[in-house]
């Protein structure tokens, strides 16, 4: 179900590509999210506000787990695919989201928290909460072998002898430092703060990672046909190569916060 807000400025590139998002980003681990709850003391789950919901990645786990979720995502496409998954989500800004007097047991963000204003989120997401709230911010950091990564350094300098584009809202690519500094403003908002790390694996064929590098902001800023000549180089040093695929390692990296009761 999707309610409709007048959204603000918001990243809005990633719904061209929302059903390629939705199949390929990478999801959340049970045992990342499950360690997290435990090390923010755990308890049964409760109502959970998932911020900047996209197609409902981060909202699904946390539902699996027995959370009641409600989204907030700007892009109405993203929204879309979300509500077709079974998310009651609301189309807004989280800036601009009214919550109408609702308070959570928890406030989650999944791979977006960069995209708000610093200070505000920390504050609005506080306001949020019910007495005693908790924070969980999500994020999946992405690396493959060091061989296979110098290969595709080549391919990509051939392509883009300038780089890629920062991309939307001159966003570059995140960093496990950058989730530091998001646990550092929580303390600033006096939050209590923990942060799990969990490593897991996925395998991609070489379509389907040149599919997921699609729905990145750093790719979609590029021309079409420059974007479409470098996914097929990647495409083809990966058949040529590598087997024809791709193994990616993740860190699922969760900061989570707790609010004195």
């Amino acid at each position: 179900m999707i309610h409709r807000a007048v959204p603000a400025k918001a990243p809005t590139s990633f719904g061209a590509r929302a059903h390629d998002y939705d199949r390929l980003r990478p999801g959340y681990p049970r045992r990342a999210l499950t360690e997290a709850w435990a090390a923010l003391g755990g308890g049964p789950p409760g109502t959970a506000l998932d911020v900047g919901c996209g197609t409902g990645k981060l909202a699904g786990a946390l539902a699996a787990l027995g959370h009641e979720v409600t989204g907030v995502e700007p892009d109405p496409r993203m929204a879309a695919v979300a509500a077709a998954n079974g998310l009651a989500v609301e189309v807004a800004t989280f800036e601009d989201w009214d919550p109408c007097d609702r308070r959570f047991d928890l406030v989650a963000c999944g791979q977006a928290w960069h995209w708000l204003r610093a200070g505000n989120r920390t504050a609005k997401a506080a306001r949020c909460l019910r007495p005693a709230g908790r924070v969980l911010l999500a994020w999946n950091f992405g690396s493959h072998a060091p061989s296979i990564g110098a290969g595709l350094t080549r391919v990509y300098a051939a392509a883009l002898p300038d780089g890629l584009p920062t991309g939307e809202g001159g966003r570059k690519d995140l960093s496990e430092a950058d989730a530091d500094e998001y646990a550092e403003e929580l303390r600033s908002h006096g939050f209590a703060v923990t942060k799990t790390a969990v490593p897991w694996q996925s395998h991609l064929t070489s379509r389907e990672f040149c599919t997921l590098l699609g729905t990145e902001s750093r790719h979609l800023a590029l021309p079409w046909a420059i974007r479409r000549r470098l996914l097929r180089a990647v495409a083809r040093h990966l058949d040529t190569e590598e087997g024809g695929g791709i193994r990616m390692d993740y860190t699922c990296v969760i900061v989570g916060a707790s609010k004195a009761g």
